[in-house]
């Protein structure tokens, strides 16, 4: 049925009797026929022929047909036989009987697993009652027990495990009776009958019952169903279940089904040749009678059926069979575990299911090169297999293919073509998870470690390979790949793999090079022969045929890859020469993937070198702008080089861009950075850059060679500012006007600018009121002139106490001729006289406040300092270190300002107390 056999018979004896019960101890076999006769066989477990079919022994006991004999261990291995209703205690080596009980005998049963070890069967006679006797062996005879009890009807089956006596009754139900409760009443199990009803006692607390359709479910002494497998037995008639080993062993008519018992699977079915009637076992053998002979079921070696099943493919089952008969844990089970994993996909690769084999090969640590010698095509050289293994098999993935396919398929060359394709794609996934594993940081192998791994054991492929360095191992592994996916026409697997590993097979360049030249498909695929190059470091022609790509393509995607691959490639491998022959059709494709080139290290390109190179190229004007301001904005902004000159040279650039939009002389009226989005960003930039405290541009220069004298006012007035030009900066503004922007710019720096800017309103404002004089009715002037007034009126206002302002200055600068007035807030001269008095009252005020504090301070440290001075401690006979403890004496001691006394060698420091840890020095600190 399911798998090969556990057991297989074997005829021992032929009779010629019909046999009808059998049952064996130890080296002894006894049978009874159906005319009454006992037989007793010696047997010869050492022996080919294991019964002595000589010596055979034999006694009539009754005319009627034997239906039971059970080996009484206990009783010194005598029989108990059951036959023509009658139940006999016979001596084992005379075979005489003797009646146990006059009364008729319907069924009889062992206490298999008696409580306390006493010696017991119950009976169940044709009365519907049962009784239970127990052997006395100093007496030699059996005495009756207990009370007997009434049955429902008279059992089919029976069985008796300790206290409790289990019955099964045709057609209606199973049934338990405790033996030690004195009702002894009949408790139902809530379990169905079945058609063939059975019950067998497999443990001391568990009985195996047969219910509905033939399932075994396994119950407890509490009734309740154990948490194992049920099994499921053929739908037949069950002759007899016995227990043999760790195996449940159950028979039919014609046939016999094996369980495990452990774990209740089905381990094999041996139909058999003649009707079988009973069946019995040593602790070694296992017999059954069919119609003419005795037969012995010897045990197929576990190994031995795990290789037959392997030679069919049954994998799983030859997985079980392992764990049935290996059920410890320990690291033996572990390695023959994997082991026999590995067989179990080296089957199926005979078997052609490769998905299946994957499965299995990937749970073990296989050897990669069994696999690759399949191939031959796939390893770059015989002696490279060779070298490590003097005998290669000779098995290729062709030859297991051809014979597979004429002995199922008739030698079909497509179905031939198709399995060769499933098993291409088969050795690509083992070689690709085999790689990920030898180069994985979580195994951490070391190139150089020596690498012996897993072969199996089946006779067609029994490579003995010699240890070699996984580098050399990764060099076949990627020979193989690479061939295989050009071959398989996996082109995006081979992109990837070229793509983000380490090639290994590197000295196979040649080779590879004319296969993927060879290609149709990498023509069409010129960006795969790039990566091949790439990998194998042929860096320049990897870039040659980028630029190719790049060029010639008028797809956005394809160029924007070649551009991105070109600059990658650039940054990877940097060279001077190379980055200025490649980089340049790059900027001029694909402008914002080539700047990348620019991060490149100052050691392969100088700034100088690379300003130069932009400079020299031709190409459009505003690109070559371009170029050279996103140069020095990475040399200056990220990677913050020190020379001022390329600092300059950056602030340059953003001006000479803005005044080719907004030429130099144009009125700043006239210029709307919202209207030009380029002019913005640009600009926006610039100011960016000029107020970076960490920018190191020379700002005299900028100021006198760039901006002065343009549009770009606030930058001027920026670089004033930087330059400590500030006599300049408040002139311009003030001339144009701009005098909240003055007022700020005071404000922003210190050297008392506010002061100087209230002595340029001075003479602004004398400059106006003269002008006016001479031309009162001149509006314009008028205009300026009420201006000025306002802006000095709000400006002593505003900034009367301000830091930067230095009142006393102020007020020797105010003409004598300007009105004092008590006019309320709107009069600037009087909020400034009436705020400078206030706060400097406030701040002479708070000075002496603060100087008689400080002064007070002092004296209670002096105070304190002195008092200190002053204490006194005395020394006693009684007075003790607060160290250790113990009394002065006449030792060194230390007196601390607290007044605690400690032993000089006990303390840690002279100034910190042992006690409070308080540190006297800083608090006595002036």
């Amino acid at each position: 049925m399911k798998f090969g056999s556990v057991f297989n018979p074997r005829g021992v004896l032929e009779i010629n009797y019909k046999i009808s019960s059998i049952d064996a101890y130890q080296n002894v076999l006894y049978t009874g026929d159906e005319k009454g006769t006992l037989y007793r066989y010696q047997l010869q477990p050492d022996q080919a022929m294991i019964i002595q079919a000589n010596q055979a022994q034999s006694k009539p006991l009754t005319k009627s047909r034997i239906d039971q004999i059970k080996v009484f261990p206990q009783a010194n291995a005598n029989l108990l036989v059951l036959s023509d209703q009658t139940l006999f205690f016979v001596e084992e080596k005379t075979l005489k009987g003797e009646q146990i009980s006059k009364e008729k005998v319907s069924l009889f049963a062992l206490n298999e697993f008696s409580k306390i070890n006493q010696f017991e069967i119950v009976i169940v006679t044709k009365k519907k009652e049962g009784f239970i006797l127990q052997y006395n062996q100093k007496a030699g005879k059996f005495e009756c027990m207990r009370e007997r009890f009434l049955l429902p009807d008279i059992p089919v089956t029976i069985a008796f495990i300790g206290n409790l006596f289990y019955f099964g009754i045709s057609k209606k139900n199973y049934s338990v009776i405790n033996l030690d409760d004195k009702q002894l009443q009949v408790a139902n199990l809530i379990v169905d009958i079945g058609n063939n009803p059975y019950l067998k006692a497999t443990d001391s607390d568990e009985i195996l019952i047969i219910t509905t359709n033939n399932v075994g479910i396994f119950i407890g002494k509490d009734g309740q169903m154990k948490q194992k497998s049920t099994i499921q037995i053929q739908n037949k008639s069950i002759q007899i279940i016995t227990i043999f080993k760790q195996y449940l062993i159950v028979l039919f008519d014609t046939l016999i089904q094996v369980f495990n018992l452990l774990d209740s699977k089905p381990m094999s079915d041996i139909q058999l040749s003649s009707s079988a009637k009973c069946i019995t076992q040593t602790s070694n053998h296992l017999f059954y009678g069919s119609s003419s002979e005795i037969i012995y079921l010897y045990q197929t070696p576990p190994e031995q059926q795990i290789q037959d099943l392997l030679k069919q493919g049954k994998v799983e089952d030859a997985l079980q069979v392992f764990q049935q008969y290996n059920q410890n844990q320990d690291a033996s089970k572990n390695q023959q575990l994997e082991q026999l994993k590995l067989d179990c996909g080296w089957a199926l690769i005979r078997q052609m299911q490769f998905q299946n084999s994957l499965n299995y090969i990937l749970q073990t640590n296989f050897e990669p090169r069994d696999f690759i010698c399949l191939f031959p095509d796939y390893y770059y050289a015989v002696e490279k297999l060779e070298s490590v293994n003097p005998n290669p098999s000779q098995n290729t993935i062709s030859l297991i293919i051809a014979k597979y396919v004429q002995e199922n398929n008739k030698g079909d060359p497509k179905k031939s073509q198709e399995l060769k394709l499933q098993a291409r794609e088969f050795l690509i996934e083992i070689l690709e998870k085999k790689r990920a594993i030898l180069t994985s940081t979580q195994y951490a192998y070391s190139m150089k470690d020596k690498l012996t791994l897993l072969t199996s054991t089946q006779i067609y492929n029994q490579n003995q390979w010699h240890a070699i360095p996984c580098e050399q191992l990764l060099e076949l592994i990627d020979f193989a790949l690479i061939k295989a996916y050009l071959e398989a026409l996996q082109l995006p697997k081979l992109k990837n793999f070229l793509s983000c590993n380490q090639i290994y097979c590197l000295s196979m360049y040649a080779e590879l090079q004319a296969i993927f030249q060879n290609n149709k498909q990498i023509e069409q695929q010129q960006g795969i022969l790039a990566r091949f190059y790439e990998s194998f470091n042929k860096i320049d022609l990897s870039l040659e045929v980028w630029r190719t790509i790049g060029g010639d393509s008028l797809n956005q995607q394809v160029q924007q890859e070649a551009c991105e691959e070109t600059t990658r490639i650039l940054k990877q491998n940097p060279d001077k020469n190379r980055i200025f022959k490649f980089i340049l059709w790059v900027f001029k494709k694909q402008f914002k993937t080539g700047i990348q080139i620019f991060y490149v290290s100052e050691s392969i390109v100088s700034p100088d070198q690379m300003l130069k190179f932009l400079e020299e190229q031709e190409m459009e004007a505003d690109l070559k702008r371009k170029l050279k301001e996103k140069y020095l904005e990475v040399l200056v902004l990220e990677k913050q080089t020190e020379e001022e000159r390329f600092h300059t040279l950056l602030a340059y650039s953003y001006i000479d861009s803005l005044f080719n939009i907004f030429p130099k002389d144009m009125q700043p009226s006239q210029i709307d950075m919202k209207k030009n989005q380029i002019a913005g960003e640009i600009y926006s930039s610039l100011k960016k850059y000029l107020k970076n405290p960490n920018a190191k541009y020379n700002s005299s220069s900028i100021l006198e060679k760039k901006v002065k004298d343009s549009w770009m006012i606030g930058e001027v007035i920026l670089l004033y500012g930087r330059e400590k030009r500030h006599e300049e900066a408040l002139s311009q503004l003030l001339n144009l006007g701009y005098y909240d922007w003055a007022e700020k710019y005071c404000c922003d720096y210190t050297d008392n600018l506010l002061t100087k800017l209230f002595k340029k309103y001075k003479e602004l404002y004398f400059f106006l009121e003269s002008k006016y004089k001479e031309r009162p009715t001149d509006q314009q002037t008028q205009y300026a002139f009420t201006q000025v007034k306002i802006t000095i009126n709000n400006f002593l206002k505003k900034y009367a106490t301000h830091s930067q302002l230095n009142a006393l200055e102020v007020l020797e600068m105010i003409p004598e001729n300007w009105i004092l007035a008590d006019q309320g807030e709107d009069d600037g001269l009087f909020q400034f006289l009436n705020s400078v008095i206030s706060h400097t009252l406030h701040q002479k005020r708070s000075t002496k406040a603060a100087f008689h504090l400080s002064d007070m301070d002092l004296l209670n440290v002096e105070c304190l300092n002195a008092s200190t001075k002053q204490a006194s401690v005395r020394i006693t006979s009684e007075k003790k270190c607060a160290v250790c403890s113990r009394s002065i004496g006449e030792k060194v001691f230390v007196v601390y300002p607290n007044a605690v006394i400690a032993h000089h060698t006990c303390i840690k420091s002279n100034t910190v107390c042992p006690l409070t840890d308080k540190d006297f020095e800083k608090y006595f600190k002036m």
